[in-house]
């Protein structure tokens, strides 16, 4: 707001001619005794122009109207009182003080100039003046209580707290006890760590009604916070009497059982807590996630069980029952149940992404392409930038073998990845997958490099790019340096050194060669048909052929079923 400042230090200076070496900035106290001759009509002409003009909010010429009148008559109180009136509403609480305190001089048993007095120096931070100008008031009105809250509110913002309590306790005898003033009392004495205090004011509180669950409810915490277990269990019993089905108060009096060592009590009143419609889901929802952080002890379980069995009792068109319930179960590897409660918590409320997702890994673990891909695909419409979705959709199609949708899919995911280079990597080892899928070999390749740009030591992409380029014997020395970072990478690992000592056995190194199917085979390959064809394979080179036979046998014994390995055991010969 801009103030016409120039009309104010002209007032001003007017004003000093007459007080001369006065202490009132306004006027002289010898000159106010005599008429002071202004015309009047103007006068008012001011006055109420100003007050037109504040009505209608428009407060700088409403100030310039009221300085107009000061400027004719300097003695005016009322006319000061307009004006500080408008500084304090527009956020100018010193040049407000300065206006009210020269009115007050003139009319010091104004109650309304004393009142904006007082609030002025509030906003000044003057507070122990303020707190003397709101006593002054009060000896005024004694009975007038917003004025006591007023005092009481300076003491605290002085940082006097107990005063406050003690000028609470002044209007108390005032007005006898008051629920109002015993919960500001009560919050002071907490503030400043009197917990005994606190107690004394809220049993005060139980007196005005006996039954008042809340001031009960609140006394309980208290004595919680002081480990007065004996009186919080008293008084959370009080409360049961008065309401048997209270969840606070049983949630709080099951916490109290449990820290005495009796569980099985504990376990009943939390049971009987859930089975309140009064106490929210959300805090019910709260002590199951406590459980779930317990542990996956066979009690511990069995009683969540049973709790989120009264959940889905008293809440049956809730999610959340079934979301937790989703959730204990995939925790204890059932994942059939977690699938369940996961879909009826979709059923019930669809919004949340995170139960989607989760469905989506149980069914991609079950196998189950086609449900993940219509998971996927719902999830989409709802969500359409959350890339995982884009990507169990495109691993979903993959093992499908749909790889035009596989690729549509994973390629417009490409686009919402943000500050995720590793889910960037695995959409383009998923595109390279689908592209070999297709036979498409140029596609594949840029896909896998792009991956191995983005994590040059990603051991699948290192296998699976030098295992295609092998099978296609392309770009052989790029497999070899590839896959000696695999396996130095993951050692031990059977189908990573089988994959070495393939690239080995195509470059026509057949010592490597049978140096890491060896490997291999010690890694647990034995069990691999493919692994012991492919050594079979290599020992036939190394001109081992009766061992070669011997392999291909084994290979053929552990299920692997080709023409071509027949026709190598048959003919004794090896065959690509």
């Amino acid at each position: 707001m801009k103030i016409n400042k120039s009309l104010i230090i002209v007032f001003l200076l007017g004003i000093s001619q007459l007080v001369g070496a006065q202490n009132h900035p306004f006027y002289s106290l010898e000159k106010a005794k005599k008429n002071v001759e202004f015309d009047v009509v103007k006068y008012q002409s001011f006055y109420f122009e100003g007050l037109r003009l504040k009505t209608l909010g428009d407060f700088d010429g409403a100030l310039e109207q009221f300085m107009a009148c000061l400027s004719m008559n300097g003695k005016d109180g009322s006319i000061m009182y307009e004006v500080a009136y408008i500084y304090m509403l527009t956020n100018q609480a010193e040049q407000a003080l300065f206006f009210i305190e020269s009115a007050c001089q003139i009319e010091s048993e104004n109650v309304w100039y004393q009142q904006l007095l007082a609030s002025a120096l509030v906003e000044n931070q003057s507070y122990s003046k303020a707190i003397t100008a709101y006593e002054k008031l009060l000896e005024l009105d004694p009975f007038n209580q917003d004025w006591f809250f007023e005092i009481a509110r300076s003491y605290l913002l002085s940082g006097q707290p107990k005063n406050a309590i003690k000028t609470y306790n002044r209007l108390e005898k005032v007005i006898g006890l008051n629920e109002l003033l015993i919960q500001q009392k009560k919050n002071i004495l907490l503030d400043i760590g009197d917990k005994k205090g606190a107690i004394t004011e809220i049993n005060k509180w139980i007196k005005l009604d006996s039954t008042n669950l809340d001031a009960l409810n609140e006394l309980a915490q208290i004595y919680s916070l002081t480990n007065n277990s004996k009186g919080e269990t008293k008084t959370l019993e009080k409360i049961l009497r008065i309401d048997p089905l209270n969840g606070t108060a049983l949630l709080i009096l099951s916490d109290t059982y449990r820290l005495n060592g009796e569980s099985e009590k504990a376990f009943e009143t939390t049971k009987k807590a859930f089975q309140s419609t009064t106490l929210s889901i959300d805090s019910k929802m709260r002590r199951l996630l406590s459980y779930y952080e317990l542990g996956t002890d066979t009690t511990t379980l069995k009683f969540a069980f049973e709790l989120i069995d009264v959940l889905k009792e008293i809440h049956p068109t809730d999610a959340k029952p079934f979301t937790i319930a989703g959730d204990y179960y995939y925790r204890s590897n059932d994942n059939n149940l977690a699938a369940s409660n996961f879909e009826k918590a979709l059923e019930l409320d669809p919004s949340r992404y995170p139960i989607w997702q989760q469905l989506m890994i149980i069914y991609f673990d079950f196998e189950d392409y086609e449900k993940v891909a219509s998971l996927a695909d719902r999830s989409l419409e709802l969500f359409p930038s959350q890339t995982t979705a884009y990507y169990f959709s495109g691993l979903a199609n993959l093992q499908l073998k749909n790889y035009d949708k596989c690729l549509e899919t994973l390629e417009n995911g490409l686009f919402f990845i943000v500050n995720n280079n590793p889910l960037k990597g695995q959409f383009y080892t998923a595109i390279g997958d689908a592209y070999h899928g297709q036979e498409n070999h140029e596609e594949s390749d840029k896909a896998y490099s792009k991956a191995l740009e983005i994590d040059p030591n990603d051991t699948y992409v290192l296998n699976n790019f030098s295992y295609y380029l092998s099978l296609r014997s392309e770009n052989l020395q790029q497999a070899l340096s590839m896959m000696k970072i695999c396996v130095e990478q993951k050692p031990g690992v059977s189908s990573y050194e089988d994959t070495y000592a393939w690239v080995f056995f195509k470059l026509k190194d057949y010592d490597n060669a049978q140096i890491w199917l060896k490997k291999a085979i010690e890694s647990g390959g034995d069990s691999s048909p493919t692994i012991v064809e492919h050594y079979g394979d290599v020992l036939y080179f190394l001109n081992q052929k009766e061992e070669a036979l011997k392999q291909w046998i084994k290979a053929k014994e552990l299920g692997l079923e080709s023409p071509i390995l027949d026709k190598k055991i048959q003919d004794q010969n090896w065959y690509e």
